[in-house]
């Protein structure tokens, strides 16, 4: 349950939530002598005995809109009257287009996580005639180049397989495709990020496939 308080026509709080730590401090401010307590919202509308301040429920009147191409702004306020007593008090808020610009904000936001996804990934290398998986994260490449330039030599390196002695040759050879998995992927951020750019309306930018979804399965040939 929302509610607001008013105090001589002016909204003092509101909307909120029925919090009754702040609107007996807001009532003590005011120098309303009353309090409420946790089950007063049972009691609702209350006026109090200065007869100035009311603790009312709300209404909000938000117009139907598509959050793809509008925005809610910010409310206006009224007080409704029943034979003269305030019983509740009407939010209503305008509803606002989004502009071309806002659009594309938001939908590169969501370029640069989906490509920290296809940066930190699993590749299967050749190595010296074993099949091995590498991490491809930003950790993996720190080991990694850590480990070419300490050992110049022969060394054995732990990989999700288990250990296998590598050479020089074979780490440049890991950190070289994995610099090609995270260059691909700063590529097609890059690439999203420009074509989200060159859109000219707003349904061109949601046609902007940036997660791409998995092929569907297609059912088994009878």
């Amino acid at each position: 349950m929302e509610i607001a308080l008013i105090h001589n026509n002016s909204l003092e709080l509101g909307p909120m939530g029925f919090n009754v730590k702040y609107i007996n401090a807001d009532l003590e401010d005011l120098g309303v002598e009353e309090r409420i307590s946790p089950q007063s919202y049972k009691d609702l509308p209350i006026h109090f005995s200065d007869g100035l301040t009311h603790l009312l429920p709300i209404e909000k009147v938000v117009p139907e809109n598509d959050p793809k191409y509008h925005n809610i702004g910010n409310f206006t306020w009224e007080i409704i009257e029943e034979d003269g007593i305030p019983v509740k008090v009407r939010f209503t808020y305008p509803i606002v287009d989004k502009t071309l610009e806002e659009v594309k904000i938001i939908r590169k936001q969501e370029v640069a996580p989906y490509r920290r996804e296809k940066e930190n990934t699993i590749i299967t290398l050749d190595i010296t005639g074993n099949s091995v998986q590498v991490s491809t994260s930003r950790e993996e490449r720190v080991l990694l180049a850590s480990k070419l330039s300490a050992s110049p030599a022969l060394c054995n390196y732990k990989f999700f397989s288990g250990w296998l002695e590598v050479t020089t040759e074979n780490l440049q050879y890991i950190v070289s495709e994995i610099d090609k998995v995270v260059q691909e992927a700063f590529d097609w951020e890059l690439a999203k990020l420009q074509e989200i750019d060159a859109c000219a309306t707003i349904d061109e930018v949601y046609d902007v496939i940036v997660r791409e979804l998995p092929e569907t399965l297609q059912p088994p040939v009878a």
